[in-house]
């Protein structure tokens, strides 16, 4: 069996980490020729399938030049695999539930003999296998005979982008989606509303927007593009904290202490108004964003946690309005977070929130937040914040952010340090969720926690200025990569 990492791994072009690649005893190696096809295997899968068109366009038009003349696109034919001849690539897209050895809808095959065959069970595992054969090829000019065998050790490999402190364009987006899909990345995550920024034009709240912002237009042309390209996008609109830019021009919807000092970029969420607010954009957006599967609420850092008290007007919210006897200010809180998952979900859609607020051992939570809202476990920092296992126990499923490793902080703010593609692959692996200095890792090993739905490197632009785009997509390029192969194979260190 290959090494999962070899020569044709680099910081460019696609990803060509595989889990298994047996390679026959003889057979003369498979090589293109002037008169190589790609043939498709007709079936109800294939038949009128423009995404499948489009993916094979994608894929074929990214090798001109490198592979065939440069004004020349293999032909692509369709219901003639049985006359396949040498050099030509057969596609069988199949139904998952009869291709026994496919494991998931990202899962293929690809068979090396006189042609190369390859089967797969979505038009996103097409081509990530297309890839694999053609970068290869590339390589060496001819693929040896043999079997691959591949599928990614978690569903979910994910990019989030922080677009609301700093304004990334959207032909910097497009190429991120375009990096991502080589990288079998396969869903990005638009953070658009923080404290300094808001960063995407609205037609409810026009008065909450950044002077720099994304329009619609150019939103629906990046939705546009991660579909063509088979990412999936998540919207992030993060309450009740993180809402300052938002606020101001509704200080009235401020949270404020006993004393009248407003809380930074945090919703009152005592205030019917102020929930209806963060609910009209969200319905925007949930418009706009259709299509798409999850939306990301946030809840971090609404206040510190271990300050309830500081606000006794949530605690007067918890008994007197949502009826809790002994009710305090945490309960209001995860109130309001299953207000606006409820309020999503009877849309379709599954909510995210982060972890920090969440359990914590030190606030005793008499409402619990719905188990059908996702938890994204980015930090352990307080000794108080529940470990990962807890929240497994509560029936959420769980997406891997570990600050430790995969945040990338603009201006290395917050004590934070750019990541490196070192130092992810000597340690951290998808079961590695992210643990407080001396206390016991937090790591699962061998078969993961089926609640364990993914992993997501993160783009924090907390110092906007500290870089600029092309200094991100630079710097980016080798932890990204490290961490995409990681997420696939699961393994702590992938050249071992």
């Amino acid at each position: 069996m290959d090494k999962p990492l070899d020569k044709y791994s680099s910081n460019n072009g696609p990803l060509t980490v595989v889990q298994q690649h047996i390679s026959a005893a003889s057979g003369e190696p498979w090589r293109l020729s002037a008169e190589s096809r790609v043939r498709i295997a007709d079936n109800a899968r294939s038949e009128d399938n423009r995404v499948l068109n489009d993916t094979l366009f994608i894929v074929l038009t990214e090798f001109i030049g490198s592979l065939t003349p440069a004004d020349q696109l293999m032909a692509v034919l369709y219901g003639q695999c049985e006359s396949a001849a040498s050099g030509d690539i057969v596609i069988e897209l199949m139904e998952l539930e009869a291709a026994g050895h496919l494991d998931s809808q990202e899962a293929y095959v690809i068979d090396i003999g006189r042609y190369a065959k390859i089967t797969a069970s979505s038009e996103r595992a097409v081509m990530y296998g297309l890839r694999m054969l053609l970068q290869r090829l590339a390589a060496d000019g001819f693929v040896p005979c043999g079997t691959m065998s591949d599928s990614p050790a978690v569903a979910e490999r994910a990019l989030h982008i922080d677009i609301g402190r700093k304004f990334y364009t959207e032909d910097w987006i497009l190429d991120r989606i375009r990096e991502m899909s080589q990288l079998r990345l396969n869903t990005l995550q638009l953070h658009f509303s923080e404290n300094e920024g808001f960063r995407l034009m609205s037609e409810s709240h026009p008065e909450v927007v950044s002077e720099q912002a994304l329009t619609k237009q150019e939103m629906a042309a990046i939705i546009h593009a991660a579909r063509r390209y088979h990412i999936d996008i998540i919207p992030s609109l993060d309450s009740p904290g993180h809402l300052g830019q938002a606020l101001r021009t509704h200080p009235e919807w401020l949270l404020k202490d006993a004393s009248g000092t407003p809380a930074p970029g945090a919703l009152d969420i005592t205030n019917p108004a102020a929930r209806r607010f963060v609910l009209d954009l969200i319905d925007e957006y949930a418009e706009l964003f259709a299509g798409s599967r999850y939306f990301h609420i946030g809840g971090d850092e609404f206040i510190n946690f271990a300050e309830f008290d500081k606000y006794p007007q949530l605690a007067e919210y918890a008994r007197n309005v949502l009826n809790i006897s002994g009710g305090t200010g945490v309960d209001t809180y995860i109130d309001y977070l299953n207000e606006v998952a409820e309020h999503l979900e009877s849309k379709g859609w599954t909510v995210r929130a982060w972890n920090d607020g969440l359990y914590r051992a030190d606030l005793t939570q008499r409402v619990a937040p719905k188990p059908s809202i996702q938890i994204t476990y980015w930090t352990k920092w307080h000794p108080m914040m529940a470990p990962v296992e807890d929240i497994l126990t509560k029936g959420h499923q769980v997406v891997n952010y570990n600050d430790g490793y995969l945040y990338y902080v603009l201006g290395e703010h917050a004590g934070y340090t750019y990541p490196t593609g070192e130092k992810i692959r000597a340690s951290w692996h998808p079961g590695l969720f992210p643990a407080r200095t001396g206390e016991a890792k937090q790591e699962y090993t061998g078969v993961y926690p089926r609640e364990l739905i993914g992993t997501t490197f993160s783009i924090w632009s907390d110092k906007p200025e500290a870089q600029t785009e092309a200094e991100v997509a630079s710097a980016l390029r080798g932890p990204l990569r490290a961490m995409a192969e990681l997420a696939w194979l699961g393994k702590r260190n992938a050249a071992e």
